[in-house]
Parts: C-alpha cells; sequence; structure tokens
C-alpha cells in the first residue's frame, strides 16, 4: 500500500509559506514557533529528499517543486474537508449537499425553477452552487470539487456516467444594431472580422471552433476570453464583439429584445446537455437521485432550458 511521505501539517506548512514567504510570519499563521515550523520544512524536505526553499534578499523562495506541491495541497485539503463535513451528516437524519457545477455557463435561471419541485419531494438535500467548475467541468467533477457536472462535454465512462438531459441549439447573439443583426442565418465567413467574445480558449468537441469554423478554415479577427456568461453578454450588448452560446443560456435577453440571435447555418449547430457523476457513487445516491430529477424535469417542463418561443419567432423572420 502506497504510504504519502508528507502529513497533512507539512500541507498546511506549505500553504503558509507560500502566503507569507517567511518563517516568522507563516509560523504565527499556523500557531508555531519559528522552530516548529523550521523543523517541519527540514522534516519535508528529509522525507522528500530535495528542498523546498532557497532563501532570496526578503524573504524565502519556494522551489518549482515546493510550489507544485502547494497547488495540490490546496485540493487536497479542500477535498478532505468536504469529505469529513459529509461523513458527520451521514447519520439517518442528516442532510445531504450536492455540489453542482454548470459547464460553460454561469447562469442559473434554471435553478430556482428545478429546485421549487425537486426539495418538496428530497427534503434531505441541498444544493451547492460551484462557479469554479464552469471551465473544467468533468475535471472538477473527478477531483471531487463538485458532485454533478452539467455539460455539453464528453464524459470518460470509466470513471462516470451521465443522464442525457435535452438537445439545445448554438446561436450567433450580437447587439441589434450589429451590421449582422439582419441575417437569419451566418456561415463561417461571417465572422472572419469580427471580435469574438469566449469563455474558453479551448475548442471543445461538437462545438463552434470544432464544427463550425475549422471545417471552413475560419479564424476570428480577435477573440476576448471572459470567463463569466453575464460578463459575456454585457459585452456584446455593449456593442464590444460577437459571441456564440447556447439557446437556454440567453434565453431572457433575447426575449427582453437586448440582444439579437441568428442560426449557425441553415442546419443549425445543436449539442446535447448532460448531468454527469462520478461512476463510483451510489445509484442510490443523493448526487445520482438529483441528477434522474434533473432530466425528468427537463423532459416535463418545456421552459427548462429552453425558450418561450423558437429562434425564428425573434429573429426577424422564418427560415426556410
Amino acid at each position: 500500500m502506497f504510504q504519502p511521505r508528507l502529513e497533512i501539517r507539512h500541507l498546511r506548512m506549505l500553504q503558509a509559506m507560500a502566503r507569507t514567504g517567511s518563517v516568522t510570519r507563516a509560523a504565527s499563521l499556523l500557531g508555531l514557533t519559528q522552530s516548529a515550523l523550521s523543523h517541519q520544512i527540514r522534516e519535508a524536505e528529509r522525507r522528500l529528499g530535495l528542498n523546498l526553499f532557497i532563501q532570496g534578499n526578503k524573504r524565502m523562495q519556494m522551489t518549482a517543486a515546493a510550489e507544485s506541491l502547494t497547488e495540490e495541497a490546496g485540493r487536497i485539503l479542500t477535498q478532505l474537508e468536504r469529505i469529513e463535513a459529509d461523513i458527520t451528516n451521514s447519520g439517518a437524519d442528516a442532510r445531504h449537499i450536492v455540489r453542482i457545477g454548470c459547464g460553460a455557463y454561469s447562469c442559473y435561471r434554471w435553478l430556482p425553477r428545478f429546485l421549487k419541485g425537486f426539495q418538496e419531494n428530497a427534503a434531505d438535500i441541498d444544493i451547492e452552487v460551484v462557479a469554479d467548475a464552469t471551465q473544467r467541468p468533468l475535471k472538477a467533477l473527478v477531483e471531487r470539487n463538485i458532485d454533478i457536472a452539467v455539460t455539453s462535454g464528453t464524459p470518460d465512462k470509466t470513471a462516470a456516467r451521465s443522464v442525457r438531459l435535452f438537445r439545445d441549439e448554438l446561436i450567433l447573439i450580437m447587439p441589434p444594431d450589429h451590421p449582422l443583426a439582419g441575417k437569419d442565418v451566418v456561415v463561417a465567413q461571417d465572422l472572419a472580422d469580427q471580435i469574438y467574445i469566449s469563455y474558453s480558449d479551448i475548442a471543445e468537441k461538437g462545438h463552434e471552433y470544432d464544427s463550425f469554423l475549422k471545417p471552413a478554415q475560419v479564424t476570428y479577427r480577435k477573440m476576448l476570453k471572459v470567463e463569466l456568461t453575464e460578463a459575456i453578454v454585457e459585452l456584446v450588448i455593449g456593442g464590444f464583439g460577437i459571441s456564440i452560446l447556447s439557446k437556454w443560456a440567453v434565453a431572457h435577453y433575447l426575449r427582453s429584445g437586448a440582444l439579437v440571435a441568428a442560426k449557425i447555418t441553415r442546419k443549425g449547430l445543436f449539442v446535447d446537455w448532460h448531468a454527469v457523476i462520478r461512476k463510483s457513487d451510489p445509484a442510490d445516491g443523493p448526487a445520482w437521485r438529483m441528477a434522474n430529477a434533473l432530466k425528468h424535469w427537463c423532459e416535463s417542463d418545456q421552459q427548462a432550458f429552453h425558450l418561450d418561443s423558437p429562434l425564428a419567432a425573434i429573429v426577424s423572420h422564418e427560415i426556410p
């Protein structure tokens, strides 16, 4: 059996040193004497067989190994805290917390509608929204930072299982006075001279770059990376560029008239959304119960993740 060389106290020591850069200040932060913390540092270095710090002009400098360990230490300690909380609350009358992350989009206008019905039938489950999981929801799921990933990404079937929620359309959004606003349909060449605002610089399989721009060998004039959906929308409304987002994520703005939309080619560009949980989680556990409840809600509530009316009713006229 693998025996880790470092203990939790060493991980906390690394975090404190990264924050302060000083043995004296780090020791104070941890409630230790300077001598005790110095001993911890030497002990960690001896166990690993390498140096973690070098003396700089004004502060202790972390080596590359220490920086790597510190980054992982934050994840490990956070996961341990959550696992301990779950175990503490695992009694018969305990409430379960299910952490949910929505891949690609940070908008949760649908969540109150879902929760209203769900918690009437699952009073033992509370939801915690983890905004940090937006960029890499499946990675956050595997690392136990979330328990359910609502995503259009493709899960690794060896580590996760999923239920299909719905199919949604990716659409081009722009302000009403944009030069492309009169178009019902855009082709890749229409975007060649545009400033594009994206939530990520990672090309997702089946999304706009992979299925729309790359086959046409078209690139944007400039791309701005903005990691919040609401911020992307506000920048598009302000005329700073255009974007391609899921219809459900911008439904509110299309209905209000703050944005207009166009189809991505006449056939449209569609993605399937799933609720994904870890394969190791029990089939009757709170995460799986919530994932299935979300699936049934999407099937029964026609407005769950969709517009009240089709896209053609919002753009200028019906597309033949």
